[in-house]
């Protein structure tokens, strides 16, 4: 393996280590230093002795470094490690020379042990397992307990004790080697250990994962029925909402066009009052000109020719009298063409057209009564002209019939007085027509309103509807990637 082409521990991810961070994850705290100096048994004289020998730490340092390295090239599995690292193996022992003279520096407190977790933790990420990392400090005892060795026996004098320091540190290094070995041992087994609890609580997981992906399953595909559902309907309402807000605006337009309707209706009822106002100004006027031909018939015989302009004007008047009375037949015939629209217009508009059906009756009525009086009228007009026309005709018997004459003038009086009073009923009934359609065109128009705010709230309606169905189609999609979370979590 080339070094740095499939590197594990880069200058970045070495940078990215936190000493303290890692003794505060693994509980390394000043009570846990305490508790562990005491149960190892190192004090402040172990502290000074290692100071004290500071300087045997820098004497050693590089060749003890140089071994360290051989011995570790020389393994096929340790050279992997090494080749795990972007660090060159230079500074790889520049590395382990620091390290080797902090273990002589005399401060053992939390940054020594945050030095030492961020030391450890790069092993790990070198996969340098405890076998490889516990058995290279032989190479570590064996150099420093050499060199102690020496400057103790350049302390004394004699080949005996010098043999007798070497006999000693011989057999303290076998001694470390053979602990060395059992702490390998122990270590793997403390993994072991580790790794079975960890595989068992796998294990666990992978059950639990199971278990929970069973009882999931049949509720996330019942979830995921009733989101497609969801979805569906609320589609399906969108667009019965999309068709009730389109039939409101039609209603809207059509009550906008009956509004007009009955608003031409009103205008056509208030033409019509002013010309019944007008027939019945002209029958009081006739009703005054037939009193002034009864004062006149007392002096006829010296008047017979203001008789004759007299009679003459009679005959004009109500040559007028029967055109009013075409005008209000007309009337009564597009009263009753509009009462019948009405009627029609209102069985289609069904139970919010009843109030405008009884109008329409109403006027029907009004309009059947003013045809029978526009007919009297005419009867009584054409009596009149044949009246007229026999007055003038038998002019010349004025003075033997001055006395039928009155008579006759006296009917026609009374026919006038008729024609004044049917013409008032008339124009009041076509003023509460008129009345009427006004009121029926507010109406009309507030129910217009009312229907453009139904419409208004059928597309306001419409888009809570889009935003709840586009709401249901996230919806629909979580449920999708929950549904493919937990297949995936089957397969897996």
């Amino acid at each position: 393996m080339s070094r740095g082409m499939s590197a594990k521990v880069t200058d970045e991810a070495r940078g990215a280590l936190d000493g303290s961070q890692l003794t505060d994850d693994i509980g390394i705290d000043a009570d846990e230093i305490e508790w562990r100096k005491e149960f190892t048994r190192f004090d402040e004289d172990d502290a000074e002795t290692l100071a004290e020998h500071a300087g045997t730490f820098e004497r050693i340092a590089d060749d003890l470094v140089e071994d360290f390295y051989d011995h570790l090239q020389s393994h096929p599995e340790t050279v992997d490690v090494i080749d795990s690292s972007t660090k060159s193996v230079e500074m790889l022992k520049e590395t382990q020379r620091e390290y080797l003279l902090n273990l002589a520096d005399g401060d053992y407190g939390q940054s020594y042990f945050d030095r030492r977790a961020r030391v450890g933790k790069i092993h790990d990420m070198l996969d340098l397992g405890p076998k490889a990392y516990l058995g290279a400090y032989t190479i570590y005892y064996e150099g420093i307990a050499d060199a102690i060795a020496d400057d103790i026996k350049s302390e004394f004098d004699g080949d005996e004790a010098a043999a007798a320091v070497d006999e000693a540190f011989d057999r303290m290094s076998s001694v470390l080697k053979a602990m060395n070995l059992d702490q390998q041992v122990a270590m793997d087994t403390y993994i072991h250990s580790y790794s079975e609890r960890l595989e068992e609580e796998v294990e666990k997981c992978t059950q639990l994962q199971q278990d929970v992906t069973e009882e999931v399953q049949a509720p996330i595909e019942e979830l995921k029925s009733v989101t497609d559902r969801i979805v569906d309907s609320s589609d399906e309402i969108a667009t019965l909402a999309d068709d009730q807000a389109e039939s409101a605006r039609e209603v809207a337009n059509e009550v906008g066009s009956l509004s007009a309707t009955v608003e031409e209706v009103a205008s056509t009822t208030d033409d019509v009052a002013t010309q019944s106002a007008e027939a019945d100004e002209l029958a009081t006027e006739g009703r005054a000109s037939a009193e002034e031909a009864i004062e006149t018939m007392g002096s006829v015989t010296d008047a017979a020719e203001s008789v004759t302009e007299d009679v003459e004007t009679l005959h004009d008047r109500v040559g007028q009298i029967d055109e009013i009375v075409d005008v209000i037949d007309d009337i009564a015939d597009q009263t009753n063409i509009l009462a019948l629209n009405a009627s029609i217009e209102a069985a289609r508009a069904g139970e919010a057209g009843d109030g405008f059906g009884v109008v329409a009756d109403e006027v029907k009525s009004l309009a059947e009564k003013s045809q029978e009086q526009a007919s009297r009228i005419d009867e009584m007009v054409s009596e009149i002209q044949d009246d007229a026309a026999g007055t003038v005709e038998n002019l010349d018997e004025t003075n033997t019939a001055i006395d039928d004459s009155v008579t006759e003038v006296r009917d026609v009086l009374a026919a006038l007085e008729d024609i004044e009073m049917a013409v008032e009923g008339a124009s009041d009934g076509i003023h509460e027509v008129s009345r009427a359609m006004d009121e029926q065109a507010a109406s009309t128009e507030q129910i217009a309103g009312v229907v453009d705010e139904l419409a208004d709230r059928s597309e306001r309606l419409t888009d809570e509807l889009d935003e709840i169905s586009a709401a249901n189609r996230d919806q629909k999609r979580s449920v999708d990637d929950i549904v493919a979370a937990v297949k995936r979590l089957t397969d897996d």
